[in-house]
């Protein structure tokens, strides 16, 4: 990685996916405080899948549509003093994710999950793996497990996971970007296995410095951030570390890559879905190599 500088967060566009249920409103909440630190411009965005459209074009389709259309304007009015447009899509998916970039450029997307089940209804359309094969920008996502501290949130502190088996130059960046902007403290974590027999905690001594070196190596030294750490886990189960950690450290905002083109596959193989469902804080995703 090749930095000549620390990034600088640039959020100019902000879009926020809504369902209206209490999660995404959790989500609005988390979106306008940092459209108002960013002076951003919010776009509230809500998507109608096939079969629902087909239902509500048995029943009353116009008067459907214009009880989300009021849906919308009613949370947009929550956004006092920001920017706010409202967005009412149709289709699949892959079709929303098309009309989301087609939108002028955006910086980062805010969703809601309810969980396992609720996270593969995502813009109540089809499952949210499909979204991240196409979505380019980050996406910060609160889970069921976040406690809302939407209205002032403000992130003290900032944790990147990384298996430091592959690129995590734009996750490195985003997370640099992120806790330069609110002066907070970057925290770099690596868990890897528990060592073998017959001398675990021997093992472990050595290992431990490697690693660490390891992350080092990922923040340029000019970088001059404050408050700096690099934190080494062993443990089986990385999600499960990385939850402990966060809930351990207070931790405010978490950062994860995943793999273009690949559903959640990320450093927690397979396990980024049950990250995101666990973790107390926010997680802000980023997909490698972009």
């Amino acid at each position: 990685m090749l930095l000549s500088a620390v990034p600088a967060l640039v959020l100019r566009n902000i879009v926020v996916a809504t369902d209206f249920s209490p999660a995404s409103e959790m989500a609005v909440c988390y979106a306008r405080a940092i459209a108002g630190r960013n002076s951003s411009r919010l776009t509230l965005l809500h998507a109608i899948p096939p079969s629902e459209e087909a239902d509500a074009k048995r029943g009353a389709p116009t008067e459907y549509l214009a009880e989300l259309e009021q849906k919308l304007r009613e949370q947009a009015d929550s956004c006092l003093g920001l920017e706010c447009h409202t967005r009412l899509v149709k289709g699949t998916t892959l079709e929303v994710v098309d009309q989301i970039l087609g939108l002028e450029h955006v910086d980062l997307i805010v969703l809601a999950s309810h969980g396992t089940r609720g996270f593969r209804r995502f813009l109540l359309g089809e499952s949210a793996e499909q979204i991240f094969r196409h979505v380019k920008c980050p996406v910060l996502v609160i889970g069921p497990s976040v406690v809302n501290r939407g209205r002032n949130w403000q992130p003290q502190s900032v944790l990147l996971a990384t298996d430091l088996e592959s690129d995590e130059a734009a996750t490195v960046q985003h997370a640099m970007a992120w806790a330069t902007a609110h002066r907070a403290e970057l925290a770099l974590l690596h868990v890897t296995s528990p060592a073998a027999a017959p001398f675990p905690e021997d093992t472990e001594v050595f290992l431990q410095p490697y690693f660490q070196s390891r992350l080092q190596q990922l923040i340029p030294s000019w970088a001059g951030l404050h408050h700096l750490h690099f934190w080494i886990e062993f443990g089986s189960d990385p999600v499960t570390e990385t939850v402990r950690v966060i809930k351990e450290k207070g931790i405010d905002l978490a950062v994860l890559s995943v793999r273009p083109g690949q559903p959640w596959t990320t450093h927690f193989p397979h396990d980024a879905q049950r990250m995101v469902a666990t973790s107390p804080c926010p997680v802000l995703v980023v997909q490698r190599n972009f």
